[in-house]
């Protein structure tokens, strides 16, 4: 896990990095992957404690589960992340979808405002939904027998309620549904771009001078279109498999980071973590296959540096 947060830390570095030398507000899908990139930086961050706490407690015989403390902490701000990425791609993938179907109405209503306020908007609706729970529960510091002070944390009657709400909703209903979502934007766009492309081949020559004149007035946005085509296919495999792993957790009994079957519990979340964790590593590498303009930026960034 450490090697894939690693990883998932450096490359959505360098996406931040660039997304701010092409400018942040420069246009809609920029704001959006800038947004994302951003949300991929921190949840990937929140995760390495996770690994580096196992690891110590096995080294400590008495504390073979304190650091349930800690990560439990740290992956549930990890989740929310993850859940404001899930929102920001199937936003994305909805803003492609509907260039590309109705390509007059565009500059009218994808603007870079109505983008950034979108995205605040998604991160505030699954902040609004965090809160909540995180201010019923108590942070109590105990010290043990070999004078080690470690605090745990106590849910009330209503943060265990809470919490049940929360798991379906975050773990069940808003990856289902940017599943579903993500795949009908996609299927959209392959569909569209399929027909525009027979019927490019099926115009005269004549035509076919200005319909490429107008190709290559459009070429970037059609660059991009297919670059988020790529991007949001990775991402519904990969939220695909983390759905295995939550559904494996409400199949098996006592799957509980305190329960009977607590071993599999870490199993499960590890593989989970790891998959949301390479997913958020894999996808700039599709920005520079993909995208001329990062492409460019980048090689200004770091290239351009090694030369001097």
């Amino acid at each position: 896990m450490v090697i894939f947060n690693m990883a998932g830390l450096a490359t959505n570095i360098i996406n931040v990095m660039v997304f701010v030398k092409q400018g942040v507000t420069s246009d809609s899908i920029t704001v959006s992957f800038f947004a994302m990139s951003l949300s991929d930086l921190l949840s990937s961050a929140l995760l390495l404690p996770s690994p580096l706490c196992s690891f110590i407690d096995l080294e400590l015989s008495n504390s073979m589960r304190n650091h349930c403390n800690l990560t439990r902490a740290t992956n549930y701000l990890h989740v929310t992340f993850a859940r404001v990425t899930s929102l920001i791609q199937t936003y994305i993938s909805v803003e492609r979808a509907f260039s590309v179907i109705f390509p007059l109405h565009v500059k009218h209503l994808i603007k870079t405002r109505n983008t950034v306020i979108i995205n605040l908007v998604l991160f505030m609706i699954i902040l609004a939904h965090t809160l909540p729970y995180l201010s019923n529960v108590d942070v109590i510091w105990l010290q043990d027998k070999d004078n080690s002070t470690r605090f745990i944390m106590v849910e009330n009657r209503d943060a265990r309620v809470m919490s049940i709400v929360k798991y379906i909703t975050m773990g069940f209903v808003i990856p289902s549904t940017a599943i579903a979502v993500n795949c009908l934007a996609t299927v959209f766009i392959i569909v569209r771009l399929r027909l525009m492309q027979k019927w490019r081949r099926t115009v005269s020559s004549s035509a076919s001078v200005s319909i490429s004149k107008a190709q290559g007035m459009s070429s970037k946005n059609l660059e991009m279109t297919k670059t988020v085509t790529v991007i949001t296919s990775m991402y519904v495999i990969s939220l695909v498999c983390s759905q295995i792993c939550s559904i494996a957790f409400f199949t098996f009994p006592e799957v509980y980071f305190i329960g009977l079957n607590r071993y599999l519990y870490d199993v499960i979340y590890s593989i989970r973590y790891d998959i949301e964790a390479m997913h958020s590593t894999t996808n700039m590498f599709f920005y520079f296959k993909m995208s001329s303009r990062y492409r460019e930026m980048f090689n200004l960034i770091f290239c351009s540096n090694q030369r001097k």
